[in-house]
């Protein structure tokens, strides 16, 4: 049974994505990390393709609850299978091409590939053999960074007419220039796979106006959530895990008394 928690502005849903996304208003971006392809013991999959299969399935249904021209911005990031022994072989999987390939599908327009760096030591050291062997075949890329993709549903009009609907509102103070955000990981965390606050802050700064409604259907311990509050936008999120789902009802709501005490950021 879906348990649907309500703090102020926000609408929190306890379910699986698939269940709750067609029964949704339209909303006006889409703000997410998806789970990786076996990377967690919540995000088993048989096999890639059954992967690739369910990502078709969400995003076909983030767009048909996203209004017309809006954006859907996808943090992700290609993911390394360990082999299981040492004469086995590891793998490493191409999460941010299944669900770039899941939004051409539906027809969604490329906008922005946008990279997410983080600092040298937040990686995972793979080279560590090449750098003692230093054979060809042997060089490993540390990982240091995470893809933001970003598609727009389609519309009959240019942007500028959207804007012009929307009235004066303008983005305030800094934002990013280019297409690498140079961001540390959050480390004092209670989810495993979190992303910084300010990645969800500066997207829906610059994709929303302020009252409008962000989704986010993977939400985590709802840090998309936190952001929203914080900027003064109305914000849906679903969650399957209950321990994170309790987790960001109580960040949400946190968040939402700092934004009645402070006031938030358009």
């Amino acid at each position: 049974m879906t348990r649907i928690e309500r703090i102020g502005n926000a609408t929190l849903y306890l379910a699986d994505c698939r269940e709750v996304l067609p029964t949704l208003p339209k909303v006006d971006a889409v703000i997410t990390s998806p789970p990786y392809y076996n990377a967690r013991d919540y995000s088993q999959f048989d096999s890639f393709c059954t992967f690739s299969a369910w990502c078709e399935e969400w995003v076909g249904q983030v767009f048909a609850a996203l209004n017309d021209g809006r954006m859907v911005c996808i943090n992700c990031s290609p993911v390394i299978e360990a082999r299981t022994s040492r004469s086995g072989r590891s793998r490493r999987w191409n999460v941010p091409h299944a669900i770039t390939s899941a939004c051409e599908a539906v027809g969604a327009w490329f906008c922005e590939d946008l990279t997410w760096e983080k600092p040298e030591g937040a990686a995972i050291n793979r080279g560590q053999r090449f750098y003692v062997d230093r054979h060809p075949m042997q060089w490993r890329a540390n990982a240091t960074t995470e893809r933001i993709i970003c598609y727009q549903k389609p519309v009959h009009e240019l942007n500028d007419r959207l804007i012009a609907r929307k009235g004066d509102a303008r983005v305030v103070g800094d934002y990013p220039r280019g297409e690498v955000w140079r961001m540390n990981p959050e480390l004092a965390t209670e989810h495993p796979a979190p992303f910084p606050e300010k990645l969800p802050f500066d997207l829906t700064r610059l994709y929303t106006w302020p009252a409008e409604t962000t989704l986010d259907p993977f939400m985590g311990s709802g840090t998309t959530g936190v952001a929203c509050m914080n900027l003064g936008r109305s914000f849906i999120g679903i969650e399957r895990e209950v321990k994170y789902f309790d987790i960001a009802c109580r960040r949400i709501d946190d968040a939402q008394r700092q934004s009645r005490l402070f006031g938030g950021v358009a």
